[in-house]
């Protein structure tokens, strides 16, 4: 990015925080908990060209802050509470490896926008984004591998269509996620190439109060 470029975009972001600010002063702020399941993560074990699969759901739940400075539109921090979960096997009857135990730690930050707003209490649609991190911690026990555990990276993205509904200061809610992040590795298993890919969708189902 050229000099100007830079300094044009940092003039930009300085002005949106500028005209933000006095809506910040009276912002609402929102604490969740919600549980996760997520289908279509995806981890491939490439052993000289023999791969072994697992596609299995994960589980897991997180706790989100999210600060609205105004009714219609609110910033969000997600952080997983305990981990997206799930236990295979890999190769024929765990030839490969007889026991893998797989966790996924994520944060994320986005924004989200709550459609036909009127009034806080009721049902209100909202539709969000947002952009993390996510640690795979994988544990592999007996097999031709053996007891070893690796840890990989991958960037995520999150497309987000939801429901709220709103008593007073709390509430419920019920949400489907796009995800979308892969990353590869060829330097923690000798002779493996690790494909871990988070393409996939996820619903939660959560609580919420405001404050503030």
């Amino acid at each position: 990015m050229k000099r100007w470029q830079t300094r044009s975009l940092k003039l930009t972001v300085l002005a949106a925080l500028g005209c933000l600010t006095p809506a910040l002063a009276h912002a609402d702020i929102k604490l969740g908990l919600d549980a996760v399941q997520m289908a279509g993560a995806k981890y491939t074990h490439d052993a000289a060209g023999i791969k072994d699969e697992d596609r299995s759901f994960m589980v897991g739940s997180q706790v989100s802050l999210e600060l609205l400075p105004t009714e219609q539109f609110g910033l969000e921090v997600s952080y997983s509470l305990s981990p997206l979960e799930r236990s295979y096997q890999l190769g024929i009857a765990g030839a490969t490896s007889n026991n893998v135990t797989e966790q996924a730690s994520y944060t994320t930050i986005g924004a989200n926008m709550y459609l036909f707003y009127k009034k806080r209490d009721g049902f209100h649609p909202v539709i969000g984004v947002a952009t993390g991190t996510l640690t795979v911690a994988q544990k592999f026990e007996g097999g031709t591998l053996g007891n070893i555990s690796t840890t990989n990276t991958v960037n995520i993205n999150i497309i987000k269509l939801g429901l709220e509904w709103v008593i007073n200061s709390a509430g419920f809610r019920l949400q489907y996620q796009q995800w979308a992040g892969e990353t590869n590795n060829t330097t923690k298993i000798a002779g493996v190439r690790q494909t871990n890919s988070y393409d996939g969708s996820a619903i939660s189902l959560g609580v919420f109060s405001y404050f503030l």
